[in-house]
This record gives C-alpha cells, structure tokens and sequence, in this order.
C-alpha cells in the first residue's frame, strides 16, 4: 500500500519542488512538485502539480520528459477506428477542422491526457455555455459536435505542438 508519500521501484521519482508566486493572488505560496513516471507505452513522462496555500489555485501539467522537434499529429476519428488517447501539452494547439474547432495554448494553458472523445465533450460544454449566453451560430456548431460524439460523423483531429511533447495513441 502506497501513496504519494511512498517509495519503492515503481513510484514516481519527485525530481523538481519548490514554492513559488501563485500567478492568481500574488502570493509566495503555490507548492509545486514535478514527478518523473515511466508509463507503460508512453515512455517517461513528468508530471507537475501544485496547489496554493493562500488562495486554492490548483496547476497541473504532464508532458514527455524527453522532447524534440515541433510535431504535427494528425489522425482521422471514425467509428471504425475507435477512439484515441490523447497525450496535450501546455505547448500544443487542437484543431478538429471539420467542427471549426482550435483550441490554442494561452499563458496558463495547462497539459491534460484524455481521448479524442473527452475533447470533443469539452468542446460540447464551452459550445452550451456559449449556446446559453445567444452565441451566434452556437446551436449547429454543437449539433455538429454532438453527432461526432455519437459517432454519426468522422472528424479529424490534429495536434500542434511546437515542443514535441504531445503524443495520441489508437486505443485496442
């Protein structure tokens, strides 16, 4: 039995932590740790959290550990295909062309793992909040991403991430 205080040969290595200025209150109280975990399929990956003492602001990001040359991922989701795992960096730009959708990095864009089905839902919900508020032309762009995520039509996903760091993985 252990948790983030434990040890042994699987557990991840904490290799950075250190107590920063929380970029939401201003605060010398945003404790970061960076874990280095070596993922079955993926490789090593480093894992950053914090969380601030003073105000609550969560951060978490998670990325190769071992980068290069800028890289263009692009895979075609259909319901043949299945769905896909999804490895986005802070880096990295989504684009789904045929919903009009480009999710770009901003200075606190965080890294996420998900699949190619969990972006289309993040995607559903902005699309509703928006939707809510009269959006313009909100209520077919979100039909069109609701008959994605019932797999009534294929899209493509590509991922831009200047780094290198973003990786996304057919799923068996």
């Amino acid at each position: 039995m252990s948790d983030f205080g434990g040890s042994g040969p699987n557990f991840p290595k904490v290799v950075y932590s250190d107590v920063i200025k929380c970029p939401q209150c201003g605060e010398l109280s945003l404790n970061v740790v960076a874990r280095l975990v070596d993922i079955k399929y993926f490789g090593k990956v480093i894992i950053e959290s914090g969380r601030c003492s003073s105000c609550g602001f969560v951060y978490g990001d998670v990325y190769v550990a071992e980068y290069g040359e800028p890289k263009k991922i692009e895979v075609k989701v259909t319901r043949e295909s299945g769905d896909y795992l999804v490895i986005k960096s802070s880096t990295a730009t989504v684009v789904i062309p045929e919903l009009g959708v480009e999710i770009s990095p901003g200075p606190a864009a965080q890294g996420y793992i998900t699949t190619a089905r969990g972006i289309l839902e993040n995607v559903a919900e902005v699309l509703s909040a928006m939707c809510r508020e009269g959006g313009e032309g909100c209520h077919r762009r979100l039909e069109e991403v609701n008959r994605a995520l019932r797999g009534e039509a294929d899209f493509t996903l590509i991922i831009e991430d200047p780094l290198g760091k973003s990786a996304v993985y057919r799923m068996l």
